[in-house]
């Protein structure tokens, strides 16, 4: 059995998720029943956006959708702290020469770029800016302050994202949470480095 399709109304309209204004698509078609189909456009949504929507979820039971919102925000997230870092970055005091990438950790080598204050505790503080909506309702700026200079005095490159994991799961941030904000961070520290 066939069902016409005889009346196709496409609206733009604004809803509210969370308290923030969201845009939305909507398709109703006129047959035997009305079909309704809202999909939310997530990409075209900033980041304080996306994080006030994030800050309402559960972040221990997500959805595939929730999920995909958090995926969008930690690219978005990136992109901005990528850009932040940068700009918030004193002027490099040294240019230090070491024999092996490996040879020292991390601290020791940004502490020689950009001096031991900014970088025990105005880059944490930059950073925790960026992931609180991730990680705030586990993870107060204090925590993460010391989680972050357990893990970068003793550091290398290659070992900070998994340490960084381990001490967020160690304060209670699910698993995939964790890994998502820990990509998040050494990829700001990689920047500096």
């Amino acid at each position: 059995m066939r069902k016409s399709v005889r009346l196709i109304t496409l609206t733009l309209t604004a809803m509210t998720l969370g308290g923030v204004a969201v845009p939305s698509i909507s398709a109703f078609a006129d047959a035997e029943g009305i079909s309704s189909v809202t999909k939310i456009d997530y990409q075209n949504m900033n980041s304080d956006q996306l994080g006030n929507l994030i800050d309402t979820y559960d972040m221990d039971n997500l959805t595939t959708n929730q999920e995909n919102v958090v995926s969008i925000y930690s690219a978005k997230l990136q992109d901005e702290l990528k850009a932040e870092v940068s700009q918030s970055a004193p002027a490099t005091i040294t240019t230090p020469r070491f024999q092996s990438r490996a040879a020292l950790g991390l601290m020791a080598r940004l502490a020689a770029k950009y001096g031991k204050v900014y970088v025990s505790k105005t880059l944490p503080k930059i950073v925790y800016k960026k992931v609180a909506k991730l990680i705030g309702k586990k993870v107060s700026q204090a925590k993460f302050l010391h989680i972050w200079n357990n893990t970068i005095g003793v550091a290398t490159g290659a070992a900070l994202e998994s340490a960084i994991v381990k001490g967020l799961k160690a304060c209670g941030v699910p698993k995939g949470i964790a890994n998502t904000a820990a990509t998040i961070i050494a990829t700001a520290v990689g920047i500096l480095v």
